[in-house]
């Protein structure tokens, strides 16, 4: 079943929402000046007038053409969490670009570095193989200390009952601090190694994954 607005246009359930609302926004348009603003406060019934309603504070405003079309939408304003969460948005998106950046040089810089994969192998072996070479020291200077220890023993076993001299006493407490010294050198230099094969094997991995076009950057979608 059809009607008529009071200006006459024809409204049938047939036609689209979006041109019933045109239909009737120009029916209701003001004779006089160039647009009109059109909106629905909470709770109540849409407004069509020539300036802009103040009872439209807060909602979304619909500026018309004379003839009824949209000329643009008048947001409604962003609530202070809206304002926190886009920030928020902006700022993870830009972290995400700053690590993407990153990567990607990081990128560009291994594969300028090892031409080829087997390259990448050498340096990681050639870098196991100077900590190992450290590690190696440390034990041996950890052996002699151990050896110098069981003299200072022996020595110290014949002042039973007696005061040591100085100079044993020095000797004992210097051999505890160069032991102690020495066991934490071996503790960094295991863990060292442990990182610098950790990175040597992601960085194969990495290279192989762009080798084979399937790498992947820290952040893959963007906050948009």
């Amino acid at each position: 079943m059809s009607r008529t607005t009071p200006g006459g246009v024809l409204l049938g359930s047939a036609r689209s929402p979006s041109i019933v609302i045109a239909a009737v926004a120009l029916t209701l348009l003001p004779a006089v000046g160039r647009c009109a603003f059109m909106c629905k406060p909470p709770g109540g019934s849409t407004i069509i007038l020539d300036y802009l309603p103040p009872e439209c504070v807060g909602v979304e405003i619909r500026e018309l053409n004379l003839d009824g079309s949209l000329k643009r939408i008048i947001p409604a304003p962003r609530t202070p969490e809206q304002m926190r969460a886009e920030e928020e948005k902006r700022k993870q998106s830009a972290e995400c670009d700053k690590q993407n950046e990153a990567q990607k040089r990081e990128n560009e810089e291994l594969i300028k570095r090892y031409p080829i994969e087997g390259d990448l192998i050498v340096a990681r072996d050639r870098a196991l193989a100077n900590e190992k070479a450290r590690l190696e020291q440390q034990n041996q200077r950890l052996t002699e200390l151990k050896a110098a220890r069981a003299q200072f023993e022996n020595e110290k076993a014949r002042y039973k009952g007696r005061a040591m001299p100085d100079r044993l006493q020095a000797d004992l407490k210097a051999n505890d601090s160069d032991n102690a010294a020495a066991e934490h050198q071996i503790e960094v230099l295991n863990s060292e190694m442990e990182q610098i094969a950790k990175k040597f094997d992601a960085d194969v991995k990495r290279y192989r994954d762009l080798v084979n076009g399937t790498v992947k950057m820290p952040c893959s979608a963007r906050n948009d």
